[in-house]
C-alpha cells in the first residue's frame, strides 16, 4: 500500500534583498525576475509590500565591494511544501538577489495593540 503525502496549501512569507547601489532598471529587473520565478513555479501571491530603502545591520559583499543599504521587498505566498523547495533552490540563483527569508507564516494571531492595551481575544 502506498501512503501519499497530503499536499495542504500553506502560507509562506518571502523577504528578499536588491543591493541599493544598482540603478532603477535593474531593481526593477531583479524584482520582475523574482515575480516570474514565482509564477514559473506556481506560487500564489496573496499580499505584496516594497519597504524601500533600509540600511543593512552588517556590510554585505556583492559584485566585489560591500553593499551598505539594500531595497526591501515582502510577499505573502501560498503553495505546497515541494513547490516551496524547488522555488527556494531557485531564488539561491538569482544573480541581484543578495539575500532572502523564506519561512512558513503563522496563523493570524492578537493584533499587537489589541494585546497592548490589554484587550485579547
Amino acid at each position: 500500500m502506498k501512503i501519499l503525502k497530503e499536499k495542504r496549501v500553506r502560507s509562506y512569507e518571502l523577504t528578499f534583498l536588491v543591493p541599493a547601489s544598482l540603478t532603477t532598471v535593474d531593481i526593477a529587473a531583479a524584482n520582475t525576475a523574482v515575480l516570474a520565478l514565482i509564477k514559473k513555479h506556481g506560487l500564489t501571491i496573496t499580499d505584496q509590500e516594497d519597504w524601500g530603502k533600509k540600511e543593512l545591520a552588517y556590510p554585505i559583499r556583492f559584485s566585489g565591494k560591500n553593499e551598505r543599504e539594500a531595497i526591501y521587498t515582502h510577499l505573502v505566498l501560498e503553495a505546497d511544501a515541494a513547490t516551496v523547495q524547488a522555488f527556494e533552490q531557485a531564488m539561491y540563483l538569482q544573480p541581484n538577489v543578495i539575500r532572502h527569508l523564506l519561512v512558513q507564516a503563522e496563523d493570524a494571531g492578537t493584533p499587537v495593540e489589541d494585546i497592548k492595551s490589554g484587550r485579547e481575544a
